[in-house]
């Protein structure tokens, strides 16, 4: 059976809007901050007058958002079997003929190459593809032959980062591509930054999966041995799960720095742990426009974050809101860790202009570039 769901939010009428019709598609709504800006997005969307509608391809639904879902999990078999992905397809393409939607916009990576051809060539019309990683290859096959095949040249992209447009023009010798960042809901987030969380003192905190080593929490776990931050008794606190959670923890054994270092797992509000952290530190190889960063300064905390080619440069700004570290220099991290804790008066500097420098990023403001995008098209 498929699975409709519809949620009421009041209604801003806008002329524009009502003649709107929208659909996002993503993976899941439960996992991930492309999900997390689609389902922000479509509150938005709602709230403005527009017809809003989800395709959600697996997983569960978890985030808040607003809007009809079409859940093509429910149509999974146990073996998912071709007759089941058969189904699956009809009944999309059946859905997005029937509803006309005057733009889909789509959140997902592209990982198999033939399924999205189809998808692209004979089912999406309108259709407008969002790139939320420098790390191109998860929307482009290598050859760019290829890329022009699966992406007809009417498709418009979005990129949330300037560094990520500035490589798909360069790449690609893409033409329709525009940088939007990532929403967030600043004072919802702030609001839920002040739930109580479990006594931890002092703590500096990171964020994100553990499924493969992008974070590379390894790194920030040696950077922080080295610091002077565990012998001044500031603990690091990591949130996230995934495969090599294990393996981090084993490499915390190993330095001795049990007592020191706690793994949270997944919390349902992190906010919270970023509004009592000292610090956030981001230490990826690459993003697209990190929420870790944006969230932590939402909730009045500062950032230490390797600069690395997309995101950290559009968001912190050096010596203000936090502190931009030469990209994958560890000794220059661990310097960076020791300088935010022991100058107290760039501390309380940066800390004093966090929630104000993420404004920019607020979902009203975004939303509006959105419409102004629906209304050039």
């Amino acid at each position: 059976m498929i699975i409709f769901i519809f949620v009421k939010i009041s209604i801003a009428l806008n002329p524009l809007a009502t003649k709107i019709k929208i659909c996002l598609v993503t993976v899941t709504l439960s996992d991930g901050g492309a999900e997390r800006v689609a389902a922000e997005l479509s509150k938005y969307f709602y709230a403005q007058g527009y017809e809003v509608h989800h395709v959600v391809f697996s997983g569960k639904i978890v985030y808040e958002h607003a809007g009809n879902v079409l859940h093509l999990e429910t149509l999974k078999d146990v073996k998912n079997s071709l007759w089941s992905r058969y189904k699956r397809f009809t009944v999309l393409a059946s859905y997005l003929k029937k509803q006309k939607f005057n733009f889909i916009i789509d959140f997902r990576t592209k990982e198999f190459y033939w399924q999205e051809f189809i998808l692209h060539r004979f089912v999406y019309k309108n259709y407008i593809q969002t790139i939320h990683s420098y790390h191109l290859s998860s929307y482009f096959p290598s050859s760019k032959i290829a890329a022009k095949l699966l992406y007809p040249k009417q498709t418009r992209f979005i990129t949330v980062a300037h560094e990520i447009e500035k490589l798909l023009r360069q790449d690609y010798t893409i033409d329709k591509v525009t940088t939007i960042y990532n929403p967030l809901h600043v004072e919802n987030i702030f609001l839920k930054s002040q739930e109580p969380i479990e006594n931890k003192g002092l703590f500096i905190l990171a964020v994100g999966s553990m499924h493969e080593n992008i974070k590379q929490f390894d790194v920030l776990i040696k950077a922080y041995a080295a610091s002077v931050l565990p012998k001044n008794n500031v603990k690091l606190c990591l949130l996230g799960e995934g495969k090599l959670k294990t393996t981090f923890q084993e490499l915390v054994q190993k330095l001795g720095l049990t007592d020191k270092i706690s793994f949270e797992g997944h919390i349902t509000n992190p906010f919270a742990y970023y509004a009592k952290a000292l610090f956030t530190v981001s230490t990826s190889k690459y993003e697209g426009l990190p929420m870790s960063i944006l969230e932590s300064l939402a909730c009045g905390t500062p950032v230490i974050s390797y600069n690395y080619l997309s995101g950290p440069s559009e968001i912190i700004h050096n010596f203000e809101n936090g502190l931009l570290v030469k990209n994958q220099d560890t000794q220059a991290l661990v310097q960076a860790l020791n300088t935010l804790f022991e100058d107290k008066t760039l501390y309380l500097h940066c800390k004093s202009n966090a929630k104000l420098s993420v404004r920019k990023f607020d979902t009203t403001e975004i939303g509006k570039q959105w419409e102004h995008l629906f209304r050039k098209s």
